[in-house]
């Protein structure tokens, strides 16, 4: 499911790929350098000075790199450095730590203090050979290590930024910067068996008045990890507490609120934006996740009407045309659906979702070569969703062009190993390419994954027994009718291999069943046909006889385009992206 999630601060877009239905949007949580670097106190300098005086030959030195060109003293040049850092003076900062590296450039912590004022210009090269500096200096300078580890993080390194932080609570194991900014990228990566103990740690327990001098974006990053993990009691407790917390605060509803959208606790969710539009009225991010929320909750009319509001106040932004097209959609209004769409784009041609739906909406209506245009379009802008592949195979199955769907669903099953059904895909597709050697490993493969998936076993029977071997195929398609038994394919090529074993009788009750799953395919009563003549039962013959001339002449093929399009509609795992 894509989730247009509009900051409450700025209107971002930001998007998230998930193999479900569930609204999935990314949190993003700005992590602050770790500290600023250590000096040392007057005393602590002075021990220093004394223990360097009882080493032979280096009193002078030291003497002569302790203060700078202008007579100060370094540490009190170091430590006037990170007074103006810690107000914001960078510019004034700056100039002081390079006056103190030049009087004293061996100096760990002034390497780390440049450090930080360079990260904190936004000039991540430069911080990032301050740190390592500091550490080559010092390979125990622990806040220098904790500030590489939020700028290799923040640089999207987080191996390296997980390596930084656990070596910084090896040595420290109570660093509370580091606690916190470990857990936050473990939980990145989805291991939050280990995230939750630290994120814990960083937010600490306590009244809602202490949560509310707590870092809101900690809390919700906990909760956060929490409903992921599956603790849903402990979710919901801080989530409670978060709110009693919030207050009246617009921001801290508001955020809580987009948390909860995102894993589908819709009423909580509405109800927190609600409140929030109440106290900071006609926000457009408000408005538009709002909106959302009540689509995924199937409330259609209150949603259209916070989604036209919030397109009234950014009328350049395509994300609520998008969603507007989907309640027209889900109306059954494909017209008023496609219009909404078409102005999305005119707006972003490269919106990828909004080609895809538009693709959705034509195949719907049967207007098969026109879904395949933006069906191409949206996969060429966006490769990341496996829905967008088979959607596109799945309509080059119905124009009959099996190589080309072969290929999609080829490349999509090389790029999502973990989608089992992608197997089965590319065995219908070989199969319509006629290559059974190919369509029979990938259907295996499938089996392998899922032994119990029936449209698999029911495709396999078909191609074992075009090959001869209609022991197996008997029993992987008595298998499938057992597993499902509405199974229209299942039941047809179980009949019409009765039939060709010359197991009349057997057939006969196998292929009335198929008849009565699909009444209008002729295939079943031209096989019920064959098996009656060949039992000499002249009048049931002539009946199913009259049946498949009928429907043969009304248009009715002996191919299997409906079965491509069950591939395409029905199968598992495979729900449009945008469905509520």
């Amino acid at each position: 499911m894509t989730c247009f999630i509009i900051n409450f601060h700025r209107t971002t877009q930001h998007t998230a790929r998930r193999a479900s239905r569930a609204s999935s949007c990314l949190i993003i949580f700005i992590l602050s350098l770790a500290s600023v670097p250590f000096l040392a106190s007057a005393q602590q300098q002075q021990r220093q000075r004394g223990q360097q005086a009882r080493t032979k030959g280096r009193v002078e030195s030291a003497a002569a790199s302790s203060a700078t060109q202008d007579g100060r003293a370094v540490g009190d040049v170091l430590r006037e450095a990170a007074a103006l850092l810690q107000t914001g003076k960078l510019d004034e900062a700056e100039p002081l730590v390079r006056r103190a590296l030049a009087a004293r450039p061996l100096d760990a912590d002034a390497h780390n203090l440049l450090g930080v004022i360079l990260d904190q210009r936004g000039r991540a090269a430069e911080a990032e050979a301050e740190y390592r500096e500091a550490l080559r200096l010092n390979p125990k300078a622990i806040s220098a290590l904790a500030n590489l580890g939020v700028l290799l993080a923040r640089t999207g390194r987080a191996e390296e930024a997980i390596k930084a932080f656990e070596s910084v609570l090896r040595q420290s194991p109570n660093h509370p910067q580091a606690t916190i900014n470990l857990g936050l990228q473990y939980a990145a990566r989805g291991d939050y068996r280990r995230a939750i103990p630290l994120l814990e740690r960083g937010a600490g327990t306590g009244t809602d008045e202490e949560l509310k001098r707590r870092d809101p974006s900690l809390l919700l990053a906990l909760a956060s990890a929490y409903l992921r993990a599956g603790r849903l009691e402990d979710a919901a407790r801080l989530a409670g507490a978060i709110e009693r917390a919030a207050g009246d605060d617009p921001r801290l509803l508001f955020s809580l609120g987009l948390l909860l959208t995102e894993v589908k606790e819709y009423a909580r969710a509405i109800n927190l934006l609600e409140r929030t539009n109440a106290l900071s009225p006609n926000r457009f991010e408000v408005l538009f996740n709002l909106g959302v929320a009540l689509y995924h909750s199937h409330r259609l009319d209150e949603a259209a009407s916070r989604l036209e509001a919030a397109s009234l106040l950014s009328d350049k932004s395509p994300e609520p045309l998008y969603y507007l097209g989907l309640i027209a959609s889900a109306r059954g209004q494909s017209d008023a659906a496609a219009g909404y769409w078409e102005r999305a784009l005119a707006l972003r041609p490269n919106f990828a979702e909004v080609n895809f739906v538009l693709g959705e909406e034509l195949r719907k209506n049967r207007r098969i070569e026109g879904a395949k245009e933006f069906y191409e379009r949206a996969l060429t802008l966006d490769s990341s969703k496996a829905i967008y592949y088979i959607r596109l195979g799945g309509v080059y199955l119905l124009l009959k062009l099996p190589g080309q769907a072969l290929e999609v669903f080829t490349r999509a099953q090389q790029r999502f190993p973990e989608v089992a059904e992608l197997n089965y895909f590319v065995g219908i597709a070989a199969r319509a390419k006629g290559d059974y050697g190919a369509a029979e490993a990938a259907l295996r493969r499938m089996l392998a994954l899922q032994p119990d998936n029936f449209d698999a076993l029911a495709q396999l029977g078909f191609i074992v027994g075009e090959r001869g071997d209609y022991k197996e195929a008997e029993a992987l398609l008595r298998r499938a009718v057992l597993l499902n038994d509405k199974h229209f394919y299942a039941h047809y090529d179980l009949g019409r291999l009765l039939v060709k074993a010359k197991r009349l009788e057997e057939a006969i009750p196998v292929l009335e069943r198929s008849a009565a799953l699909k009444p209008t395919n002729p295939g079943a009563h031209y096989q019920l046909f064959m098996a009656f003549s060949r039992l000499k039962r002249k009048d049931e013959a002539e009946r199913e006889l009259a049946i498949f001339k009928r429907l043969d002449e009304q248009g009715k093929t002996h191919g299997r385009d409906d079965d491509m399009e069950s591939v395409v509609n029905d199968s598992t795992n495979t729900q449009r992206p945008d469905e509520p």
